[in-house]
């Protein structure tokens, strides 16, 4: 593949440049119109809370996610100016266009207390809520002693796309720059470190055009996640494989000719990347098993991303290497630099290798430590609080909490529909039956029927639904609330019973359900592919095996360092638990984008052991040769994905804080340390196959 790669590139690079260039124009041009295709977070299930709130939605004339408008009182006010300022300004919103609902607290006492109020909006479903949140916005007046603000989910959606472009352009003001220092140092000389980071911009402005393409013909249910899944996957990606292939280029390049030298960096930087690409999608498609939106359209956008980078360096780097050769070759540097570079890998290959037994005691110590944290992992579905202090819809949402709901209690909807659209007298005997047996219950506080779901005397009502509001002793989310909904469903299950649950702690019981019941399957989907695609690059039993268990390793204590900076008040921070989508796409991404320059350090091994049959020689030569390699691509990536850590949306906080202390432990731990002294302690069994699979 890497000959017939090469002979391609070397023929047709003019071409290869001209055609990349018109795609980055034709894609790139579409990249700004991704916020405005993406929708909610769409970390949904369509289960039980799903099928209620259609119930809703369908019988009582509820839109499925309202603009809610929040009035809550900031000093001395009157009961009688607080109702005038709420009825003027329901009065300006109604007259906007595509407007279909509006719920006001003035005609419905549950949505108003003494100090605080909300009314409902809903427009036609047809319209994206960008422009109906604007106008709202622009009409919305102002007082001093009365606050006024928006939220919701749509509300919360914009403004975490807001943020999230904003995180993305923070990273390119500091990631990107950083990336290039580490490129200068590495390569030292200005064209070389330019090219990977063009590649990188270009790339991801190409993938989010594509993608945004795509999103807008086949009406995609794209999750505003991928606005940051996208750049953080491309730049690190696209940015260590330019990094690789342009390396080995300018290392052959001084011995050889330049056709030479394309024809080596093809065959084994460029294989390298195709089976680091390889195993990314694998970790990639293991997250898009998780039946959510949120996920798929989050790895099937990663996955576009990784091969459109790879597409990009397997081809146009090396086409564009080929068209400023005679550049190049003018400005090459001597080999002082990578002889300083190699002697300095080389002695710490020797030290590793002098007591590898305390070298692997020592590291797996370190990384014990770095682990048992992560035994104190609590995750939780993330919603307006994932918003920066100060955002209007996130303290538009905690008025509405403060106000209207009861620390540690969970509201619950309990759906019983008839089985003829009329209940029956039998019916209506089960269900009250049934919510006596749940009022009964020590961690139920209450059962109130829904506002005008049925009539008072049941047994006449013609009515097809009923629904029930059930106070609960327990937050949202907890381990308390989700088994007593787990328990409550399957009893009525059991009992032939035509009843649902929704409501907010159900669709987060149902969230973490849905991730618990396909984790097993990922997690071995993701090791068995990695396994296999390691196994067909170094022919070997023992180092798949390693590298997997190394990158286990590796992630496990990463998500350590997330319970130490955000679960445990690091630097006096509020503690927050992690997004529960955090650890998903950490070991996704992690686990393949590690496997980048484990493949480099493993193929120079398998490279040297396979010329000189000498295991000290080849792990030597391996760690001398990918060390500055290995060091500089892990700082690449730490650059590029460290700056979304200061971003203002906690979970892509918590994604780059991931990804960084993955990225470093792996480097240094795991790459130089843990790999080279287990290759020295097993010897030639690294390389041991089974004899029926032996090349002949």
């Amino acid at each position: 593949m890497g000959e017939r790669l090469h002979l391609f590139v070397y023929r047709h690079s003019g071409a290869i440049v001209a055609c990349w260039t018109a795609i980055f124009i034709m894609f790139g041009s579409f990249s700004a119109m991704l916020p405005s295709v993406v929708k909610g977070p769409g970390l949904y299930t369509r289960g039980s809370a799903y099928e209620v709130q259609q119930l809703i939605k369908d019988r009582f004339g509820m839109p499925e996610d309202p603009i809610i408008v929040v009035f809550e009182k900031q000093g001395a006010v009157s009961d009688t100016r607080f109702s005038a300022v709420v009825r003027s300004t329901l009065e300006k919103l109604g007259g906007l266009h595509g407007m279909t609902f509006m719920m006001s607290p003035l005609e419905h006492d549950e949505l108003m207390v003494r100090d605080a109020a909300y009314a409902m909006l809903g427009f036609d479903p047809s319209s994206n809520g960008r422009d109906e949140i604007k106008q709202i916005r622009d009409r919305l007046p102002r007082y001093e002693d009365i606050s006024v603000a928006l939220t919701g989910k749509t509300v919360v959606q914009e403004d975490v796309n807001q943020a999230s472009m904003e995180d993305f352009e923070r990273a390119e003001r500091f990631g990107i720059p950083l990336a290039f220092l580490v490129l200068l140092f590495s390569f030292g000389g200005f064209f070389y470190a330019l090219m990977p980071v063009l590649m990188g911009l270009l790339s991801v402005s190409t993938a989010m055009g594509l993608v945004a393409v795509l999103g807008r013909i086949f009406d995609l249910e794209l999750s505003n996640f991928v606005l940051n899944v996208i750049p953080m996957t491309g730049l690190a990606l696209c940015l260590d494989y330019a990094f690789i292939v342009i390396n080995r280029f300018r290392e052959e390049l001084e011995k050889e000719s330049l056709e030479k030298a394309l024809q080596t960096a093809m065959r084994t930087s460029g294989r390298a990347v195709y089976f680091s690409t390889v195993c990314v999608l694998c970790g990639l498609a293991a997250v898009a098993l998780i039946p959510m939106p949120m996920f798929r359209s989050a790895a099937f956008c990663a996955m576009l991303t990784v091969i459109l980078a790879a597409a990009v360096n397997l081809s146009l780097v090396p086409a564009m290497l080929l068209l400023f050769s005679p550049w190049l070759k003018r400005k090459r540097f001597t080999r002082a630099y990578h002889s300083r570079s190699y002697k300095l890998w080389a002695f710490w290959a020797d030290i590793v290798m002098r007591k590898p037994g305390r070298m692997l005691v020592a590291a797996c110590c370190i990384m014990l430590l770095l682990v048992l944290p992560t035994f104190r992992l609590t995750t939780a579905v993330p919603d307006a609080s994932s918003l920066p202090p100060g955002t209007a819809s996130r303290e538009a949402d905690e008025a509405i909490r403060n106000h209207f709901r009861q620390n540690g209690v969970s509201e619950v909807l309990l759906a019983a529909q008839s089985a003829n659209g009329k209940f029956t007298s039998e019916e209506w005997r089960e269900i009250a039956g049934w919510i006596k047996q749940i009022q009964n219950d020590l961690s139920v506080m209450s059962v109130k029927p829904w506002p005008g779901s049925f009539q008072s005397n049941l047994k006449s009502s013609a009515n097809a639904t009923a629904l029930f509001r059930i106070s609960l002793m327990g937050e949202p989310g907890s381990s308390e609330v989700n088994e007593w909904l787990r328990v409550t469903e399957n009893k009525a299950k059991q009992a032939g019973l035509r009843i649902e649950l929704g409501g907010e702690a159900k669709s987060r019981q149902e969230v973490v359900d849905a991730i618990a019941d396909v984790l097993p399957n990922m997690l071995l989907l993701i090791a068995g592919t990695n396994a296999l695609v390691l196994f067909a690059a170094f022919r070997s039993v023992l180092i798949p095996l390693k590298a997997i268990l190394m990158n286990m390793l590796s992630i496990a204590a990463s998500f350590g360092v997330l319970v130490i900076v955000f679960q445990s008040g690091f630097a006096g921070q509020t503690p927050e638990n992690i997004a529960i989508m955090v650890p998903v796409f950490v070991f996704g991404l992690v686990f393949g984008v590690s496997m980048d320059y484990g493949v480099f350090l493993l193929s120079r091994m398998s490279e040297a052991f396979w010329e000189k049959g000498d295991v000290v020689a080849a792990i030597r030569e391996g760690l001398a040769s990918t060390g500055k390699l290995i060091t500089a691509a892990a700082a690449i990536l730490i650059a590029v994905t460290l700056p979304f850590a200061f971003g203002k949306v906690e979970g892509v906080r918590q994604l780059g804080v991931g990804i960084a202390a993955a990225v470093f432990i792996d480097a240094t731990l795991v790459r130089l340390l843990m790999v080279p002294s287990l290759m020295k302690l097993l010897g030639h069994f690294n390389w041991w196959v089974p004899r029926w699979f032996r090349s002949r």
